[in-house]
This record gives structure tokens, sequence and C-alpha cells, in this order.
């Protein structure tokens, strides 16, 4: 008899276990016997298996450890068996410095090793705690021993979910291994890590909140205090749960091309007990490997909660985020990102990720975080001015993909070469950092049934500018899914006038409501 009934997180979850077992070579005589990345094993279009594929081995492991309604992998033995095939394979990717890699050879990736060995140390915990033997277990122990050395020995401050993984790797292996020094570790990398908490909720990435990002970040630390039972985050968690909710977006998904890296998704947990509305079948493969442990862990605490919108104005100035919601509509709008926004009616919306302007061949965007925007707010008003920035998409070319893979394989393990390698990708893949000549203004204006949005540009032609669309170019994987068709029918449409006057193109959007 399940002892788990009809929860909606554990339904949803088992829904994509096929698709997650599609990922997984099962050739029990293949030399990638236990790999999860499928490019790799399967396709063969990879040079190496992405290590961070491998978390999905704490997928099958509480598959097989847990009874609950509809979990027909409850200790099936052929599970078990694939969890331990996983676990060998795992151990062989592990680099002589303790790391592994993620996008390319000799990455010596911070974030999949600290993700990883969180999701391999629940494995022997799990493991431990229903008394399953496994021969191999003490080579697994020296992996993380290793994988937590090198997060003791290197350090992240530019995304700092990645730091939350990192502490609680470090716990983990400090808690399974008995060695006191990664604790110690974990314990002063916390103290350091809530320092830098905002006073509004949350921590950086690439510069600015995002709520996807957050929202794991919030999960690491709630699995920290279970680990540890230390109340040290429990006010930092409330407080970044507190946030997160703010920009909860009717439809359901979480922030947007309104927040730093665009994600859409809510990572649950026993904080944040919500479906979203990006759920596990909206996943690619990749992610679905990633992150579908999650749903389980949570379906096996808590039942899906509804949210709550509270109406009101809110105005955060350190992120220059406003909220407006009431009886007729719900408006987000971040400054630092040139006045993206989002406004929704009913179930209708309209997405604006700023201007798109073609300029002298080139294409830019007034929609890119920029904290040197100047940005004024005032109650019913918030205005902000600031530069387009050249759209970047660096797509990898087949010459370039040749001099990059040459340049990891020979100089790659060096680590010197490792961080150099990195902090040339970030700002040319994702970070944005200079601005062109052309200038922007956007205006809201906003009262209980109208939202006035007006732009004015300099020095460009009407043909030239797009406005109202939903877009992002920043590099960042676990964006750009899809859980509402974005069609017609759906989108709010404005009254629209265009003008000229002065030298500069004015565009001003009227929504109104309940007239």
């Amino acid at each position: 008899m399940s002892q788990i009934e009809n929860n909606k997180f554990l339904e949803i979850a088992l829904e994509q276990v096929p698709r997650l077992l599609g990922q997984l070579n099962r050739n029990p005589s293949s030399r990638s016997y236990g790999s999860f990345d499928r490019a790799y094993w399967h396709y063969r279009t990879n040079d190496i298996s992405c290590a961070r594929y491998q978390e999905a081995i704490l997928t099958l492991a509480l598959l097989y450890c847990c009874d609950f309604e509809g979990n027909d992998y409850y200790r099936d033995e052929k599970i078990l068996e694939w969890v331990r095939a996983s676990l060998r394979f795992t151990v062989g990717l592990q680099r002589r410095n303790g790391s592994v890699d993620e996008w390319y050879i000799n990455e010596g990736s911070y974030v999949a090793t600290a993700f990883l060995a969180v999701a391999i140390g629940k494995v022997l915990l799990l493991f431990r705690a229903n008394k399953i033997s496994f021969s191999e277990e003490a080579i697994v122990v020296n992996f993380l021993e290793k994988t937590a050395e090198f997060l003791a020995n290197n350090k992240e401050t530019t995304v700092m979910n990645q730091v939350s993984g990192a502490i609680l790797a470090l716990a983990t292996v400090g808690y399974l291994c008995n060695k006191k020094g990664f604790l110690t570790f974990a314990d002063e990398l916390l103290t350091e890590f809530l320092s830098k908490q905002n006073q509004e909720g949350w921590w950086s990435e690439y510069g600015g909140p995002d709520i996807g990002y957050l929202s794991l970040t919030v999960n690491y630390l709630e699995k920290y205090i279970k680990l540890t039972g230390s109340d040290r985050v429990v006010n930092s968690i409330l407080k970044a749960k507190t946030f997160i909710q703010t920009f909860i977006n009717p439809d359901l998904t979480a922030g947007g091309e309104y927040m730093s890296r665009n994600t859409e998704y809510i990572i649950p947990s026993t904080s944040l007990p919500y479906l979203g509305a990006v759920r596990p079948v909206n996943l690619d493969d990749r992610y679905l490997c990633y992150i579908l442990y999650n749903w389980i862990e949570t379906g096996l605490e808590i039942e899906p909660q509804t949210i709550e919108f509270n109406a009101g104005e809110d105005y955060f100035s350190n992120s220059s985020l406003l909220r407006v919601i009431n009886n007729c509509y719900f408006l987000v709008v971040n400054g630092a990102k040139g006045g993206s926004f989002r406004l929704y009616i009913g179930g209708h919306v309209y997405y604006d990720s700023g201007l798109e302007i073609t300029f002298e061949t080139k294409k830019f965007s007034t929609g890119v975080l920029d904290s040197a925007n100047e940005v004024i707010f005032q109650s019913g008003e918030l205005k902000i001015s600031g530069f387009a920035k050249v759209i970047k998409e660096p797509l990898m070319k087949t010459r370039i993909a040749i001099i990059f893979k040459l340049w990891q394989l020979v100089l790659g393990r060096v680590s010197f070469a490792q961080r150099l390698t990195k902090k040339i990708l970030r700002p040319l893949m994702i970070s944005y950092s200079s601005h062109s000549s052309i200038g922007f203004k956007r205006i809201f204006q906003y009262q209980f049934n109208k939202v006035i949005v007006t732009d004015i540009v300099s020095g460009v032609a009407k043909n030239d500018i797009m406005f109202g669309v939903k877009a992002s170019y920043s590099a960042v994987p676990s964006s750009k899914y899809a859980p509402v068709p974005e069609i017609d029918h759906r989108l709010l449409s404005p009254e629209i006038e265009e003008k000229e006057e002065n030298g500069a193109y004015i565009i001003e959007r009227i929504f109104s409501f309940g007239q």
C-alpha cells in the first residue's frame, strides 16, 4: 500500500520518468553504461558526457526508495542496478583537480561540481538510510571528497545560486565523510553568502535578481537546514520567499524577461510549494535530468499550494522593479532592464522586452540589464532613460570550435587557463557591458484603469523600431521554455500613437480597462 496518495508534484514527476530513462544508457556492455547524456552516448555528437546530467541519479534513487501512489519503480531491482551503474560512470568523469565538466572538456565547472556533489551525496544518504549495499561506496565517497576539496579551493562571486549549492555540497560531504574541515568551510562560506543577500531578498545573478535561480537558492538553503539543523538561514529564506511571491505572474510563470536571467520557472520546495506554469513536461531533456528530483522531494513532504496575489503598488529601489496590482490589471516593470514589462488583464497578456532597433545594419535592444540606467519613480509614474545595447548572439562556428577545443585539450587542465577561459566567455556569452550612442527614454503612467507607455528615441527611423516583443538574447540555458503559447488571441492590443517631434520618434501605447 502506498504511503503518499494524490499529490500533484509526484504525479507530474512520474509522467516524465519514461523520458528521463530514455536519456540513460542502459546497455550493460557499453563503455558509457550509466551516462544520462544521450547526445554523448547515443547521438555521439558531444565529445564529453555532461556531468550535470548525472544529477538524474538522485531521481532514480528516490523512485527506488520512496513508496507513493503510482510509483511502479519502488524497490525495482532494475532501477537499483541503473543507479549503481550511473554512480560508477559518474566517478569516471572527475578531473584530477576534483572538478567535473558541464559544457566543454577541461572546463573545471564550479556549478557542475557543486550541484552534482549535492545529488550524489543525497543518493549515498538514501542508500545508508535504506540499508542498501553498494560495493563501490568507498570510491564514490572518495569522489565526493575530491569535489569538496575543489570547491574549498575555488570561488564564485558572480552567480550566487551556485554558491548556495557549494555550501550544501561541502556540508553534505563533511557529514557523509565525517570531515569537520568541510563542515567548517561550509559554515564560513555560508556567512559570506548571507552577507551578500540584498535587503529586498535576492542574491545577484549577473547583476540583478532572477526568480528561477532564486527559487533554486531557496531550495538548497532548505536542504541545508534539514541536513544540519541550523536555523541561520531561516530569515534569509523568508525574505527570498516574499520577493519571489511578489513576482509570480497571473499565468503562474515566475519572472521572465524583466528579470536578470529571463527564467520563468519556480523550483518547488516546502517554502515554495507551487506548481508554476513551467513544469517538468516543459523542460528540455537537459534540465529534466538536472532538476526533476525536486518535484519528487517536495511532493514527499507537502501538497501544492495556491498562490495569493495581493493588490497594491510596490517599488523596489535596489533592483528598480515596480509591481502594480488592482482589480483591472497586473503590471510589472524593471527599470534596470530599460523598462521591460508585462501587463496582464484577465486571461490576456502584453509582453515587452524593450525596444529592438535596427541601426547601421546592426540590431540593438534597450531591454538589457544595466545599472547605469537612470530610473525615477514616484507613485503613478516610472521614468527610465539609458542607451541601447548591441544584440549579441555569438553562435559557434566550425573554425572557432576547433580552435577552442584544441585550447582546452592542450591547456584546459591548467587552473589559470580554466579561470581565463571563464573570464572571457562570461561577458561574451551572457552579460553586456558597453552601450551605443542610441539614447532612449521610456515613461510609464498608470492609473486605476489605464496604463500609458511612452517611448522616445532620437536619430532612428520609424521602420527601424520594433516594440511589444517577448525576447531575450543572453545565453541562459534554463530560459526560453514555452509554458503558455505566445499566440495572438492571448495578447492585449493597445491603442498606439506614433509621431516625430524635435528630431525624436515617439511611440505611445495606451491600455484602458473597465470602460
